[in-house]
């Protein structure tokens, strides 16, 4: 398999919408006006020093808003976070108040406007996971327990993804044979929507695909 997601068809392809210094400057300097107590009572994350530290996914990004960086905790990677990582987590430090999203699990085609939105350029990225792993349930479990994900008893088989603190994004996947082509349907909290626009919604689908299918590289 190739060594990395492919991003020639990618948003991260967007050569303004590449990097971490691509995210619009007012969001990191809000961030850096906020209240720190605020934020991470509200958010279920820890401030320590000048840095926001946000549970992602398996791992852990340390976010300096002062000074517009952000990282992953990871000191085994050297992979530069991506635009759209980085704009969630700053989406997600300034609007959301994790304690009230739903647990109640939804397409997010049945957010205001979804059916509008997400198709043709904001497409929910389902295609590459469906390539990946549309034939093979164990990778596909195992890519989600490396993210640290829990197994789901739906479709041939599901995980649940928490990419930010009580955020969950539910992969299912129903595998193909010869008769029926793979399928992945992606869910995000019912609620979300109170605190994001849609592409910020699209923009986070994008990131969990893009770690889901990594995980599961052989």
């Amino acid at each position: 398999m190739d060594n990395d997601y492919d991003i020639v068809n990618d948003p991260e392809a967007n050569i303004l919408y590449q990097r971490c210094e691509d995210v619009d400057g007012a969001l990191w300097e809000a961030l850096a006006a906020a209240d720190p107590a605020e934020v991470t009572d509200r958010t279920m994350t820890r401030h320590q020093g000048d840095t926001y530290c946000l549970p992602f996914l398996n791992q852990e990004l340390l976010i300096q808003p002062a000074k517009r960086r952000l990282w992953l905790s990871d000191q085994k990677t050297t992979r530069e976070p991506e635009f759209q990582l980085c704009l969630t987590a700053l989406l997600f430090l300034l609007k959301v108040d994790a304690a009230r999203l739903s647990s109640r699990q939804v397409s997010p085609k049945e957010y205001k406007g979804g059916i509008t939105f997400f198709q043709g350029p904001h497409i929910i990225p389902t295609t590459r996971l469906e390539a990946r792993f549309g034939t093979d349930r164990s990778l596909f479990l195992t890519a989600g327990r490396r993210l640290g994900g829990k197994e789901l008893a739906q479709g041939d088989a599901a995980v649940a993804l928490t990419p930010y603190p009580n955020l969950k994004i539910e992969v299912i996947l129903w595998l193909g044979d010869e008769e029926f082509p793979p399928q992945v349907v992606l869910t995000a909290p019912a609620t979300l929507e109170r605190f994001w626009a849609l592409d910020g919604v699209w923009a986070l689908l994008n990131v969990v695909a893009r770690e889901l299918w990594r995980a599961g590289k052989v």
